[in-house]
This record gives structure tokens, C-alpha cells and sequence, in this order.
């Protein structure tokens, strides 16, 4: 049972229980904008009728990707890693059950939190009491660039709204799962703000969805210590935003530390500390 419930849990956070629906948004957004003609017949039987975009749209989701790789095209699942990213995070949490590490699970940069309900509903299932779940974010959008390594990459809320998820609908949509409880932990606010003075022990599990260089840097400067040996570090924009990649390899390189990077898919990575 336990197995099915994180199964079922992974396809809905992913989107993957309702796709119709998502791409359907997108159909009629066409529609709205005039790239498309409406059809009733299409909305309905959107599959049949629009195979190819339906079959892309189903593709690029599963890797965690967008169409026509914009983000405006996201969608509104709760997570966007795709299922190579959550499953990866699957693989570290049974590593670390396994292994007995030790310490708390924790992502830095949440979107809507569906990594971080996974996180839960993993301790959920597993029976486990005593490992905690912190939920790190602004929840007010990717803050502005401001360091010239972060210049080519304005991912703000004011270019990109729905970036920007406040901390209620986080918490609404663990309340959804019926996973908001004294295991979850949240951290509202500028990572350079929060975590140095959060109280967190150890860390198991460390995941870092910081998009820019300096969130990236104060995320690891601030909690890379508290990772337990054999615990795991994971980046999901190391491929896919170079200042990202810059953060990570400078950091490793400045205190001479070699860990063997795995790739878990076209952008994401993780590695185990030695």
C-alpha cells in the first residue's frame, strides 16, 4: 500500500491524473489570443482532434519541460520538476532510510511546494515521526537580479507572475493532500534573510530550486554544513541556467571538494557528500 500511495501521490502532483485539463488551458488560451480557432468538438475530444500538440504537451511535461519552453506555459500542476526530478528525490529518501542518515528533508526555492508535499507524504507512508520537511521560499516570486552573474536571467514577478505563489496556497495545498502538520516547517523570505538563522539541525536531504546565482550561493553557504555525511545535495537548475551551474561549481571549487555529480535529467543533478 505503500508503494501505491506514493505512486498515485507522484502522478498527481505531476499533473499526470488530469493533463487533459492542462492542456486544455493552453488550447483555449490559443483560442483567446487568436492563434487558434475555437472548437467545441477539439475542447472536448482534444486528444483526438490534436494529437501531435497533445502528445508534445505530454512529453515535455514528463521531463519538465514547457511549450515552446516558455514559461508562461508551466501550467498549474503542483510541481513542475517532471518525474525523472521527483523520482530522483524518491531514490534519495530510501537511500537515506536505508542508510540511517540522519537530519531533516528541505527544498529551497518550493513554486507551488509539490516536492515538498512528496517529502511528507514519503514520511507519511514510511510511518517516520521524526524528520521534519522545511518549505524555504520568498512566496512572493524570484527576487530581481542583482549581482551581474544574475543579469541574463530576470525570472522576477513582475515579468512572470505566476512565479510568484504566496505561502497561504502553499499551505492550501498541503492541507489538500492532508499532509499540513507539525512535521512541516516554513520559511517565508530572501534566503540571505532566513537561513542563516533558521533553527535546522542536520539535513538528510538538501534541494536547492534557487534559479540564480546568489539564492543558489546563500543556500549553500548557509546549510551546506548542516548536511549530514552521506547525505544527499540536489540541484534541479544546474543544466539548465549557467549562473546556477557558476554558484554551485565556485562554491565546491573554493573549499576543494570534488563530490561525483550525477545528471537525474536534462537540467537537474545531485550528488552525495562525502
Amino acid at each position: 500500500m505503500e508503494t501505491l500511495y506514493l505512486d498515485l501521490l507522484k502522478k498527481c502532483l505531476l499533473g499526470e491524473t488530469s493533463w487533459e485539463n492542462e492542456a486544455r488551458i493552453l488550447y483555449l488560451r490559443d483560442c483567446a489570443q487568436g492563434t487558434r480557432t475555437y472548437d467545441c468538438d477539439t475542447e472536448l475530444h482534444l486528444e483526438q482532434r490534436l494529437p501531435e500538440f497533445c502528445r508534445q504537451f505530454r512529453e515535455l511535461s514528463r521531463i519538465g519541460r514547457f511549450v515552446d519552453d516558455r514559461v508562461e506555459n508551466l501550467g498549474y500542476q503542483p510541481t513542475m520538476v517532471g518525474r525523472l526530478r521527483l523520482e530522483n528525490v524518491e531514490d534519495c529518501l530510501n537511500c537515506i532510510l536505508r542508510d540511517s542518515i540522519p537530519g531533516d528533508l528541505m527544498e529551497c526555492g518550493v513554486w507551488q511546494g509539490g516536492v515538498t508535499i512528496f517529502m511528507r507524504g514519503f514520511l507519511r507512508a514510511r510511518g517516520i515521526t521524526d524528520r521534519l520537511v522545511w518549505v524555504a521560499d520568498s512566496f512572493a516570486g524570484i527576487p530581481a537580479s542583482r549581482l551581474p552573474q544574475d543579469l541574463d536571467e530576470d525570472l522576477s514577478a513582475a515579468r512572470f507572475p505566476n512565479l510568484a505563489v504566496p505561502l497561504e496556497r502553499v499551505k492550501s495545498l498541503f492541507v489538500r493532500y492532508d499532509l499540513l502538520d507539525a512535521q512541516v516547517r516554513f520559511l517565508e523570505g530572501l534566503f540571505r534573510d532566513t537561513l542563516p538563522c533558521a533553527p535546522i539541525g542536520t539535513l538528510a536531504l538538501l534541494r536547492i530550486d534557487a534559479d540564480l546565482y546568489e539564492s543558489t550561493r546563500d543556500v549553500l553557504e548557509a546549510l551546506y554544513s548542516k548536511v549530514s555525511p552521506g547525505g544527499f545535495v540536489i540541484v534541479d537548475d544546474y543544466g539548465c541556467i549557467p549562473a546556477c551551474r557558476q554558484a554551485v561549481d565556485e562554491f565546491l571549487a573554493l573549499r576543494g571538494l570534488t563530490p561525483t555529480i550525477h545528471q537525474v535529467d536534462w537540467t537537474g543533478v545531485y550528488w552525495q557528500k562525502e
